[in-house]
């Protein structure tokens, strides 16, 4: 005899399944294990996409903060230090966003049109604790980047190397978040205080989106569409490990902002 509670749990996770089909969603663009899946779709307004008529804007998957201890050699003495090195791996992917409908937006009079767009990504860590602003842009770091894509089984690249034009958008919901359209990189920093404990990453290129605003003494400022993430590490200076460091509990969760 058929168990009723059984056929009726059977019957919502078909309906389950077929809502999320129907609405784009698949397996291929679900985050793998411990990702940070930033979606395209719902990383812009109405507004954006109206003042800006070729705002583009990546899906974005990227691995919590990680650290890694490697043997880097002084350039200047050949000398070789073990050394700590900081870095977040990510992946993108190009897909189509909704049309623009204001033919009499304002363009973007501040930089030359670039065709094709190119990913540009850069990373910048700010230590933050104690009112401090020590800031660190990632590092093109051979040594390192060779460990981390051993350790990672993966081929990642640098914010030099990944340097790319954007492949031609796709559909939302059609292929697979690591096919051939997808761009894989790693931002890295080293040198990072032992002391500090809070710090927040700013992650652009991303998106091509700006934004002009006046600045405090009235002179106009360009703001660039910027992914921010704070993180907090739970240990002292002593015996660094990687699980110390987690996004800040008072603010967990990735932004995009302007700045």
């Amino acid at each position: 005899m058929t168990n009723p509670s059984r056929c009726l749990a059977s019957a919502l996770l078909g309906l389950a399944s077929w809502t999320a089909f129907s609405n784009g969603e698949s397996y291929a663009q679900t985050p793998k294990r411990g990702e940070v899946f930033i979606n395209s779709s719902t990383a812009s307004s109405g507004e954006e996409r109206t003042s800006q008529s070729n705002l583009w804007v990546l899906d974005v998957y990227y691995k919590p903060m990680r650290m890694i201890d490697v043997e880097l050699t002084n350039p200047k003495t050949g000398e070789k230090k073990l050394e700590h090195v900081w870095y977040i791996a990510y992946r993108v992917v190009h897909r189509k966003s909704g049309e623009r409908v204001d033919e009499k937006a304002p363009k973007n009079e501040i930089d030359p049109p670039v065709s094709p767009p190119l990913f540009i990504p850069e990373g910048t860590l700010v230590v933050t604790d104690n009112d401090r602003q020590d800031v660190f842009p990632d590092q093109v770091i051979p040594e390192a980047l060779a460990a981390i894509n051993k350790r990672e089984k993966a081929n990642y690249k640098t914010a030099v190397s990944v340097v790319a034009p954007l492949p031609e958008a796709s559909e939302p919901g059609s292929g697979d978040s690591g096919d051939s359209g997808a761009m894989a990189g790693v931002m890295l920093w080293r040198g990072l205080d032992p002391e500090a404990d809070r710090y927040t990453v700013f992650l652009t290129g991303f998106s091509n989106g700006i934004r002009k605003v006046n600045g405090p003494d009235g002179s106009p400022i360009v703001q660039t569409k910027t992914i921010m993430q704070k993180y907090w590490r739970r240990g002292d200076r002593f015996d660094q490990k990687e699980p110390e460091i987690i996004a800040d509990p008072k603010d967990p969760e990735s932004h995009w902002i302007y700045r």
